[in-house]
């Protein structure tokens, strides 16, 4: 009986977790780069105007570690593989795909509202669509591409491998559109590939990512149950009253909007879907109702943390880093540990 999940054993989970992240966000707004002009990395807790400057910072990053390590958990269950996550699969770089091609459909009439803040704002936030509307298809293409024609279903190395194409096709696309671009619409691409959490973030931004956010994560928690059944094989799953069908539909559209609403906010940031499910897996189990819990506040507290090091480091490489630089150092590493594990336990299916 000690596994079972009571209801105080639920609600302790939760505070241990929200404890933890609560710490780690003290940590980082009291670390990191002074007021722009005074070129120190100070410790202590900020001025008034310190503390504006980290904190939007900070809330980001903690907003797109909750969201992809969330959409991590959603996809792994999906696929019953835990190598599956945003990134890996192609669903990053198709919302950035989308949200590009907004960039340069609504980029001329920049200048033209350039003096009414109410339409630049509109302009701006109405990349939340095309960045959903970019991992919804990236998505279906993915699932029809892997999909057998004798038994309409996909296996999950076949989906992990076309999904990597695919990314790698997005990744083409970004950059003959970034081309393709006027000279002031154009990204700072390496930049925005790698994943960077810019200082520029409007509270406005931040509350719409929030709210679509939580409209992709609080439907998974509820669904916690189910994917614990989900994650055996379909005919198990059905005879215990599970609908398959509709768990699937679920976790690819919860996972769609909370990559959507990290892309806003950092652009493609890799791996976090990925090492902090499996981490908080190899300490609580398996049960998705934990792992929805404590993964994605650990992606939290793992994406401020490395947030608020290259801000704080800024100085040491000529400018900061991309965030996703660092999620990439730990996370390549990390995926072909899993990949070969995967072979010695006999195969990655």
């Amino acid at each position: 009986m000690k596994n079972v999940l009571t209801l105080p054993r639920y609600l302790s989970l939760w505070a241990i977790s929200l404890l933890l992240v609560a710490l780690v966000f003290l940590l980082c707004i009291c670390f990191g780069p002074g007021v722009p002009g005074i070129s120190a990395v100070q410790f202590g807790w900020p001025t008034s105007d310190e503390f504006s400057l980290r904190i939007m910072r900070i809330l980001p990053a903690a907003l797109v570690g909750l969201a992809l390590s969330a959409s991590g958990v959603a996809l792994q269950a999906l696929l019953r593989n835990p190598l599956a996550d945003p990134y890996v699969l192609g669903i990053s770089s198709g919302s950035s795909v989308g949200v590009l091609l907004w960039l340069l459909v609504v980029g001329p009439f920049y200048a033209v509202v350039a003096n009414n803040p109410f339409l630049r704002i509109a302009l701006k936030q109405g990349a939340l669509l095309p960045a959903l509307a970019g991992a919804i298809a990236t998505c279906i293409l993915v699932f029809l591409l892997a999909r057998s024609r004798r038994t309409s279903s996909s296996d999950s190395l076949t989906l992990l491998l076309v999904g990597v194409v695919v990314s790698a096709v997005n990744g083409a696309l970004l950059m003959l559109l970034n081309h393709l671009a006027p000279p002031d619409v154009r990204l700072n691409l390496l930049n925005y590939m790698m994943g960077t959490i810019s200082s520029d973030v409007t509270a406005t931004t931040l509350t719409l990512a929030g709210v679509i956010l939580a409209l992709g994560y609080f439907p998974l928690l509820l669904a916690g149950k189910a994917l614990n059944i989900g994650s055996l094989s379909d005919t198990e799953a059905i005879s215990l009253g599970v609908n398959i069908k509709t768990l699937r539909q679920l976790c690819f559209i919860s996972a769609s909007i909370m990559t959507a609403a990290s892309i806003i906010l950092s652009g493609p940031i890799g791996f976090v879907g990925l090492i902090c499910p499996h981490i908080c897996r190899s300490i609580l189990g398996a049960d998705h109702r934990k792992l929805l819990v404590a993964a994605p506040l650990a992606g939290a507290a793992f994406l401020m943390l490395a947030d608020t090091f290259v801000s704080a480091t800024g100085t040491l490489f000529h400018g900061e880093l991309p965030v996703g630089v660092i999620t990439a150092l730990c996370g390549g590493p990390f995926f072909l540990l899993l990949l070969h594990r995967r072979r010695e336990n006999g195969g990655l299916q």
